[in-house]
C-alpha cells in the first residue's frame, strides 16, 4: 500500500474530489470520522484514518447519484463494522486475504466430502455395478480424513511465492478462532474499502457487470445494502430491490490513490 498514515482533511477533499461545504457537512453529520476530533470545529488540521479517503470517494459517487445522507451512513456502517471486526482481531489486510484462501479451501473440501458421502449411498444401493461406474466406486472408497484433506490443500499456499498473503502459522491460528459467518459477512466490505491501488490498469476501459458494486434499498427506508461480484445484480433483485445503483468502486479507489508520488499526505 502507498501509506497507512493518517490523512488530513484537505487531502481527503483533493483525493475524493469533494467540495469544502460537502466535507464540512459530512464531518458534522458523521459520514466521515476524524481521529480524536474535538466537539466543535471542522478545520483543515483534522486528521482521519487513511481509509476515510476511500469512504469519501465512494460516498461522493452515491451523493452525485442522489443517495441521502442517511443512506450513506448505512453504507459507511457496513464498511466500518468490517474494519472493526478484523482490526479487533489484530488481522492485517494480507492476513485477511490468506484467511480468504483458507475459507475457500475449507468450503471446497466440505463440498467434496458431501459429494463423496452421496457416492457411498449410490455404491451401497442394490444393483450398483462398480465395473460400469468405476469412478463412483473409487470416490466412495476414498477414506482420507478431513484433516489430511484440508492440509493437502493448504500446503501449497504456505509457499513464499504467495508473498505477504501466504498462509502462515499465525494465519491458521487466527482462522481457528474465526467465526465463519461473521468472517464471510465482513470480508467483501473490508477488502473493498481497504484497497489502495497505485495505478489504473484499464484507464479507458468499461467495467464488466462482474466488477461493479450494486447498491440498493429495500422498501421505503433509507438503509442501503450493497454487494460486489457476478451475481450482485441478481441477488439485489431477489432481495426486493426496485432500483439499483452500480458503481465501479475499484476504479474510484484507484483514482483516489493514483497520485504522482503514489501516496497520501499525512
Amino acid at each position: 500500500m502507498p501509506t497507512k498514515k493518517p490523512i488530513l482533511r484537505g487531502d481527503i477533499m483533493a483525493k475524493a474530489e469533494i467540495p469544502r461545504d460537502v466535507m464540512t457537512f459530512w464531518v458534522r453529520g458523521g459520514v466521515l470520522r476524524p481521529i480524536d476530533a474535538p466537539k466543535t470545529g471542522t478545520g483543515f488540521k483534522l486528521r482521519f484514518e487513511w481509509y476515510e479517503a476511500n469512504i469519501a470517494a465512494i460516498m461522493n459517487q452515491l451523493r452525485i447519484l442522489g443517495v441521502s445522507i442517511k443512506g450513506m451512513l448505512s453504507v459507511c456502517k457496513v464498511y466500518r463494522d468490517a474494519i472493526a471486526f478484523f482490526d479487533g482481531r489484530g488481522a492485517t489486510r494480507d492476513e485477511v486475504h490468506a484467511m480468504w484462501t483458507l475459507d475457500m479451501i475449507e468450503r471446497n473440501v466440505i463440498a467434496r466430502r458431501v459429494k463423496r458421502w452421496g457416492y457411498r449411498d449410490i455404491v451401497e444401493a442394490p444393483g450398483f455395478d462398480p465395473d460400469t461406474n468405476p469412478w463412483i466406486a473409487a470416490e466412495a472408497a476414498d477414506n482420507i480424513s478431513m484433516e489430511d484433506e484440508l492440509w493437502a490443500e493448504i500446503v501449497p499456499w504456505t509457499a513464499e511465492i504467495h508473498g505477504a498473503q501466504k498462509v502462515t502459522v499465525r494465519v491458521m491460528e487466527l482462522w481457528e478462532g474465526m467465526p465463519r459467518e461473521e468472517f464471510r459477512r465482513h470480508l467483501d466490505p473490508y477488502v473493498n474499502i481497504t484497497e489502495q491501488a497505485e495505478v489504473s490498469y484499464a484507464p479507458d476501459g468499461v467495467a464488466s457487470p462482474e466488477e461493479l458494486t450494486f447498491f440498493w434499498r429495500v422498501g421505503e427506508t433509507d438503509d442501503y445494502r450493497f454487494r460486489w461480484g457476478p451475481d450482485a445484480g441478481k441477488l439485489a433483485r431477489a432481495d426486493g430491490a426496485k432500483s439499483m445503483i452500480a458503481i465501479d468502486v475499484s476504479a474510484v479507489l484507484r483514482s483516489v490513490w493514483h497520485t504522482p508520488d503514489g501516496g497520501a499526505s499525512a
